[in-house]
């Protein structure tokens, strides 16, 4: 993908932006942590397909006309994920492209809940939350380390924005922040309360927070959970979420042959 397909991708993609909303962040603020190509035949484009090169394990996203596009492009991949096991969120009609070209399909559903300016979300916590800043990533470090999260990266508190709060050390004991944000929709993500800190409203404050400021910039924000991860699926109905019509969407653990 260059400049001179890009926007021809994304206006296929945001025929569905919810449903692409990944992808379309991959070939937008994402673009310069992914590997992206496309495929044309008979110069219409029928797939596309990002790596992501800046995580520890290998993870990726698509959208693809039919399975067939999807086997075709995922051919100029085989020196980076043939016989690798990989990670991608789709949607369930993705999931059933996906399982007609891979091996070892594994999804594990996942809930995704939305947001708009016509939303009434509430918070409840005591505390107002201060936005967060590269020169936190250390404390914030610590933080996703202590509640079980490593696979956290700096360099996501450059996509803006991110919301914590600080104990009377000054220590951050809760945090919401961002997996991207783009003109069409961001995804709120990256949310964590050390657990002598839960259940005081502290992460609906930072998620408000976050959320807040970006409906003053996009249309729209989602984001995802793990079924059965109750606490979450409480605190995101309480403050006002509502289930998206994509939703229930799949975090996916493929194996390309």
């Amino acid at each position: 993908m260059d400049e001179s397909n890009v926007d021809e991708l994304l206006g296929i993609l945001t025929a569905e932006p919810l449903a692409n909303i990944t992808m379309i962040a991959d070939c937008t603020q994402l673009k310069p942590w992914c590997d992206i190509r496309i495929l044309k035949q008979n110069g219409k484009t029928t797939a596309a397909f990002s790596l992501y090169h800046d995580l520890d394990f290998l993870a990726g996203a698509f959208w693809a006309e039919n399975s067939a596009s999807l086997h075709t492009l995922l051919r100029d991949f085989d020196d980076q994920i043939r016989g690798q096991s990989l990670v991608i969120i789709c949607t369930e009609d993705q999931l059933k492209i996906l399982s007609t070209v891979c091996a070892d399909v594994i999804p594990i559903r996942e809930r995704q809940m939305i947001a708009d300016n016509s939303s009434s979300l509430s918070e409840w916590g005591d505390v107002s939350p201060e936005k967060l800043f590269p020169l936190d990533a250390d404390d914030l470090r610590r933080l996703y380390i202590n509640c079980g999260i490593p696979a956290w990266t700096p360099s996501v508190l450059g996509l803006d924005p991110f919301y914590g709060i600080r104990d009377v050390k000054e220590n951050i004991v809760c945090v919401a922040g961002v997996h991207y944000v783009t003109r069409f929709g961001a995804e709120i993500g990256n949310v964590a309360t050390l657990p002598d800190f839960r259940r005081r409203g502290l992460a609906s404050s930072c998620i408000r927070a976050v959320a807040d400021e970006l409906l003053n910039e996009v249309p729209i924000v989602a984001l995802h959970f793990f079924e059965g991860n109750q606490p979450a699926q409480l605190l995101y109905e309480e403050m006002g979420f509502s289930y998206s019509k994509n939703d229930p969407v799949y975090f996916t653990k493929v194996k390309f042959d």
